[in-house]
């Protein structure tokens, strides 16, 4: 018997808005890491281009957007490689 496992990741970017509150300016997701067939797909959806393109724009972290980014790409790279994906290897 072949046991297939599919993985979804997900995360939210935020910025600090006018108020100093964080919020969600977009949203990761990978639907289907799948251990059978390799494919792999980062989807972005913006909900606030006018702050996720903002200068120097933090959350309450410090975090800019692209770090946020690239910590969810880690996290993808990881999980993968776990599923035997030879790409990140």
């Amino acid at each position: 018997m072949d046991i297939k496992e599919t993985v979804s990741l997900s995360a939210n970017l935020t910025v600090k808005d006018a108020s100093n509150n964080d919020t969600v300016v977009a949203s990761l997701s990978v639907n289907s890491l799948d251990s059978a067939n390799m494919n792999l797909g980062i989807n972005v959806n913006t909900y606030n281009k006018a702050l996720l393109t903002q200068a120097n724009a933090v959350n309450a972290a410090g975090e800019t957007v692209a770090q946020q980014y690239a910590t969810f790409e880690t996290a993808v790279k990881t999980k993968a490689k776990s599923l035997g994906y030879v790409i990140f290897g």
